[in-house]
């Protein structure tokens, strides 16, 4: 076997141990299988009432928003959630009594907290850290409660199925202390990174998919007991479905147009995959390249070089083109603002229960003001 050929292999083996090790946690979020989890049918049918003696998870809802003024088209599901449980303990938290209750009891992470670039990253981030203080369950504002929670808190925490696949952040519940939310809110600050596209930073550093990850470690090197456990609720029994626990309302989202991007893939399968062929037939053949590069005279190595920059130039124009193609058929995609108006909707995107954050001035002044609790 030629010198060139081993380096290549060996190369390549080392090119994929990397991707393999590095994207590992996801390669084994798509494989998981969260029926082991999943709460079973027998411990969701329960309707009525259950003893304090057989629940785990403290009787507490927490929600987020700017302010205490919340949007009238979610109103009616927040309401309804008090309703249904009038035995519970009700907090609504604002962005200025998030910014306290972190600058108090988690100080370490203030910095963090504050230098967050999208204010929907400081939403996600509060709702671990008030979990892992004070147990409950957090629901976002746009679910609605259909049916009383308890049978949901009889397991020591419990996250929800999200598809594809992974799980969700927007309905979460746990009692005080569970290990998982302690290391959640370690790995906030491993996960802070920039993956220039807003979309991927928000799922990857502090939304669902950051939980998901985190999730999968968890289960990978943690021994799960009774005590330390987390239960699945599964799709049909989130919504949509008779005896499922909440309901969606609408409103609005702080999803912008790069998500709108990415969902409208779903609608061009087929036009994906072959992109991903062309791809895949270029670092085959980039690599062919690069093989008669290593095994060629000197005085030629110019005509390898010419040939991969071309092929390289033919594989942007062809990608170019499809994303064209993507944005004109997709009606998604239609009336999408200019690069510069997108700029600035990055600047300002906002979460449908987070604004940005702003300091209140008796907090500057080292002032503090008691905490709100509705019930």
């Amino acid at each position: 076997m030629k010198r060139e050929l081993k380096f290549l292999i060996y190369g390549n083996i080392l090119l994929l141990s990397f991707i393999v090790y590095y994207t590992f946690d996801l390669l084994m979020i798509c494989i998981d299988d969260t029926t082991k989890e999943a709460f079973t049918e027998s411990e969701l049918k329960i309707s009525n009432k259950l003893q304090n003696s057989t629940l785990q998870i403290p009787k507490i809802i927490h929600q987020t928003y700017k302010t205490n003024d919340v949007p009238k088209h979610w109103i009616k599901g927040q309401q309804r959630c008090k309703d249904i449980h009038p035995d519970y303990e009700y907090i609504l938290w604002t962005d200025e009594m998030a910014l306290k209750f972190i600058d108090e009891n988690f100080h370490w992470f203030l910095p963090t907290f504050k230098a967050y670039k999208y204010p929907i990253q400081r939403a996600d981030a509060i709702r671990y850290f008030v979990l892992l203080t004070y147990g409950g369950v957090y629901i976002d504002l746009d679910d609605g409660c259909e049916r009383r929670l308890d049978p949901l808190l009889t397991a020591p925490a419990f996250l929800r199925k999200t598809s594809p696949i992974g799980v969700s952040n927007d309905v979460m519940g746990s009692i005080p202390n569970h290990p998982f939310f302690a290391k959640v809110i370690k790995s906030l600050k491993h996960y802070n990174k920039s993956w220039y596209i807003p979309y991927m930073t928000i799922m990857s550093s502090t939304g669902p998919l950051f939980v998901s990850v985190v999730w999968i470690q968890y289960k990978r090197w943690t021994r799960q007991t009774s005590s330390n456990m987390i239960k699945v609720l599964q799709p049909d029994d989130y919504k949509l479905h008779k005896g499922s626990f909440f309901t969606i309302s609408k409103g609005s989202s702080w999803h912008m147009d790069d998500a709108k991007f990415m969902k409208s893939l779903e609608n061009h399968i087929l036009s994906c995959v072959v992109t991903g062929f062309v791809f895949a037939f270029f670092i085959l053949y980039a690599q062919y390249c690069f093989y008669c590069f290593l095994c060629a005279p000197k005085n030629s190595y110019s005509k390898y070089v010419i040939l991969l920059l071309t092929k390289a130039r033919d594989l942007f124009t062809f990608t170019r083109q499809k994303l064209y193609s993507f944005r004109k058929d997709d009606p998604m995609m239609m009336g999408t603002s200019s690069s510069s108006s997108f700029s600035m909707q990055i600047m300002d995107r906002t979460r449908k229960d987070s604004n940005a954050i702003r300091i209140p001035p008796d907090l500057e002044k080292g002032k503090t003001q008691p905490s709100t609790v509705l019930r």
